[in-house]
């Protein structure tokens, strides 16, 4: 078998796609599969073009498509090896360009084609500073989304992490349902079970957090959608004695700096709590803050299956998240629509032991019986070789 991945980030990396097509490309090389995967430069530059089995060709591409930020950079190139590759199979680890540059070629080529969804929403303005707002580029996205029904009967498989279609997180998921397209699937994400804190109490010891100070940690990227100063002002609302939050970003920047000076007001009020901004974390010292947290926080308007509370679920801890994507379908945790809300759930849960036990439990269950990598890889198999005949049936719940 021969296959590619067509992403825009790989090997692994904090936003969860390129973790997600990594996670698939190991279990096709299990299988014995060719895989090969596309993927945009990095800074600094890889140090090699393979890894753990997996040829890496990098693309350096810019642009959205639209007429005023065209497509440039090695487009030619990209839409050579997928043309060219004698591929079985082609994956589109996203509805951008991996995609959009090929799809006049789709027809031409013997592969099967899956597009892979991690959400999809183009009806949500996110606005910006300056004039014009981002107001083009949200009415691009909006024009880009109502061509979608009519190249999604292109491609023979689309897969979404849920149940769910909406004109939210999972518009494209609508958008295929409207279309009446056939070759819908669901593939929830999944996780190492495995991989998990080693050292939770010397995280507590490293930052002066007593065992007994009730914690809560926010492991997410500094940004507008991430929405830090959300959970920030719900926390300092709840006031409660003597706790932490913790937040954990990759590196700080212009948002973590607003939600610091933002906060700073409310802290000089309130002398019983305390946050703790960090960055550049490696990953045992991240985990390490998960396992020894009492609670998860998430405060991100927009998800979609977020890899984050599946981590905090796997630790066997509760957490609290913005309603968003398919955060009210998982387990082991309590959704918010609002930050009085969720300053409700931390003092619920903060005084609550038995409570955040439970649903930790809870959360812990539905990730072991669920959200596996090697249930993810496994449904991710079984539909391929469902799809070039190798198998007599496929296992995989349609959408």
């Amino acid at each position: 078998m021969n296959i590619l991945i067509a992403s825009t980030t790989f090997p692994p990396d904090k936003d969860g796609v390129s973790e997600a097509a990594a996670t698939m490309a190991m279990g096709f090389v299990a299988k014995g599969w060719k895989v090969t995967v596309t993927a945009e430069t990095t800074i600094p530059a890889r140090s090699s073009l393979a890894w753990q089995g997996v040829t890496i060709n990098e693309m350096f591409i810019t642009g959205n498509g639209a007429p005023n930020h065209p497509y440039r950079g090695d487009v030619a190139a990209y839409r050579q090896i997928v043309k060219d590759g004698n591929w079985d199979i082609i994956i589109f680890q996203t509805p951008g360009w991996p995609v959009r540059l090929v799809l006049d070629l789709i027809p031409q080529i013997r592969a099967k084609t899956v597009l892979v969804s991690h959400g999809y929403a183009p009806l949500l303005w996110q606005r910006m500073s300056r004039f014009p707002y981002g107001i083009p580029t949200w009415l691009w996205n909006v024009y880009q989304s109502m061509r979608m029904p009519f190249w999604l009967r292109k491609i023979d498989r689309t897969v979404y992490l849920s149940q769910r279609a909406d004109f939210h997180g999972f518009y494209d998921h609508f958008l295929a349902k409207l279309s009446f397209h056939s070759g819908r699937r669901v593939i929830p994400n999944g996780i190492d079970l495995k991989h998990r804190g080693r050292d939770p109490n010397g995280f507590r010891e490293r930052h002066n957090i007593p065992s007994d100070t009730i914690m809560f940690v926010c492991v997410a990227n500094y940004s507008r959608r991430k929405d830090q100063g959300y959970a920030a002002r719900a926390f300092r609302q709840a006031a409660i004695p003597g706790s932490v939050l913790v937040f954990i970003g990759s590196e700080f920047n212009e948002w973590s700096s607003a939600f610091q000076i933002e906060d700073e007001a409310r802290a000089c009020q309130t002398q019983t709590e305390r946050i703790l901004w960090l960055e550049k974390q490696d990953r045992p010292a991240t985990l390490n803050a998960m396992a020894t947290a009492d609670t998860f926080v998430l405060s991100a308007n927009h998800e979609a299956q977020p890899i984050a509370l599946l981590e905090a679920m796997r630790e066997a801890v509760p957490w609290i998240a913005r309603k968003a994507g398919c955060i009210s379908e998982m387990q082991g945790g309590i959704y918010v629509d609002s930050e009085k809300a969720m300053s409700a759930a931390m003092i619920a849960l903060a005084t609550n032991p038995a409570r955040r036990n439970a649903l930790g439990r809870e959360g812990a269950d539905a990730v072991s019986r669920i959200y596996t990598r090697e249930a993810y890889q496994q449904a991710y198999c079984g539909m391929i070789e469902d799809l070039v005949g190798l198998s007599s049936k496929s296992k995989i719940p349609q959408g």
